[in-house]
């Protein structure tokens, strides 16, 4: 996963600095909800003022506008303000800021470089920019910059996160995890390394301490929903069905518009044979994400075993129009036709399965099973066989060669 953003955090000097505006509507321009700042900056704007006064006011009609989502009229008046103080560091930040939510990737860049240009002796624009060049998937350039960021302040764990985040977006895991541990040193209450430093684990197959990051990380904030999801994830792992699917339901009580938690669910509902539940699940990440075709292959996966066989079929072949070719699905779908007695229609797939991946054993049973349903005892031989040369440990392929009176 890659690590999202960071927001701006460079003090906002300017204001500090500025003189007040002494009445009531530079009080609403500075304070309370963005949609009644807005006007009551545009109305100071009509005044006659200092020029860093109305670069000031610029800059706090610019962050409401933020705030509300409106990023082109937040650019907009960042840049009005740097037209009046063209050494803002903050007005840079915060357009670079916007420009990133944007996707516009040259022009945040260059904005977060004047900010580095402006103010050399704080790591903050570094890793701003570190954050950034995150964002848009230059992964070696933002670790350039956290180590830069790093040599300017050692004790700054935004840099150590962000390159650990660098680090785990090009799956150097133990380099992440390094970061990730000297952030937690500094900032024993850092929940997001905790997080990520378990989301590293996890793919070091490191379950028991990735929980433990986990626990940790919920401990400092019991509302984390991709936390809750993690964890469930890790607890599924470890066998503990029960607790990973309480997890699962916590995160969807947090956040109800998460998919991937409701279909993980809905998985570990089909494994304990509680079908009407996992149905139930898979239906609404379908209503939520109709392109998701791993809902449609999970549900077809149901079906099949509910002895549907012809819901399986359609959901299975939907899937394969959603991502086309797909080996795992082909093998899915063989496995339904086969099921349905339809032979011939499971062999082609299971042949275009191996085709796609011909180093998957599980493919090489089901099309041995198909010839073995055919009456192609040596094919079926054959394909057993040649699953056991993959997988030694084949208990699929050294039962059919057993029912077949083979030597293995």
């Amino acid at each position: 996963m890659i690590a999202f953003l960071r927001p701006c955090l460079v003090l906002l000097a300017l204001a500090a600095a500025s003189p007040a505006l002494a009445d009531s509507a530079d009080r609403d321009c500075s304070k309370g909800a963005a949609s009644q700042r807005i006007p009551a900056c545009t109305q100071l704007l009509d005044r006659q003022m200092a020029k860093s006064t109305k670069a000031l006011v610029y800059y706090r009609r610019g962050q409401a506008y933020a705030e509300t989502g409106d990023d082109e009229k937040a650019i907009a008046d960042f840049g009005a303000a740097l037209d009046l103080r063209p050494k803002d560091v903050s007005a840079f930040t915060a357009r670079a800021d916007a420009q990133v939510r944007l996707g516009h990737a040259d022009a945040a860049l260059a904005d977060y470089t004047s900010a580095i240009a402006l103010d050399r002796r704080s790591s903050l624009p570094l890793v701003n920019r570190g954050f950034a060049l995150l964002q848009f998937d230059r992964n070696q350039d933002a670790i350039t910059d956290f180590d830069a960021a790093i040599a300017l302040d050692a004790r700054d764990e935004e840099a150590w996160k962000g390159r650990g985040d660098a680090h785990r977006a090009l799956e150097d895991h133990m380099e992440a995890i390094d970061d990730y541990t000297q952030a937690i040193r500094i900032d024993k209450t850092y929940k997001n390394a905790f997080y990520a430093r378990a989301r590293s684990l996890i793919e070091m197959k490191d379950y028991q301490r990735a929980l433990e990051d986990l626990r940790k990380a919920l401990e400092l904030d019991p509302e984390f929903d991709s936390a809750f999801f993690s964890r469930a994830y890790v607890e599924w792992q470890l066998g503990d069905t029960e607790a990973a699917i309480t997890d699962y339901t916590r995160a969807l009580a947090l956040d109800t518009d998460f998919p991937a938690a409701r279909l993980e669910r809905g998985q570990l509902f089909a494994s304990l044979h509680r079908y009407d539940e996992a149905m139930a699940d898979y239906d609404e990440t379908i209503r939520e994400m109709p392109s998701n075709d791993q809902a449609y292959v999970s549900r077809g996966i149901a079906w099949r075993e509910l002895g549907d066989y012809d819901n399986a079929v359609s959901d299975l072949t939907k899937a394969l129009s959603l991502k086309g070719g797909e080996a795992d699905t082909l093998n899915e779908r063989a496995q339904t036709y086969l099921a349905a007695d339809r032979y011939d229609e499971a062999l082609t797939d299971a042949n275009a399965a191996i085709t796609a991946d011909a180093t998957v054993p599980d493919y090489f049973v089901t099309r041995a099973k198909v010839q073995e349903a055919k009456g192609s005892r040596d094919d079926a031989i054959a394909d057993f066989t040649k699953a056991l040369e993959l997988d030694p440990g084949s208990k699929p392929a050294k039962g059919g060669l057993s029912r077949l009176s083979a030597t293995p």
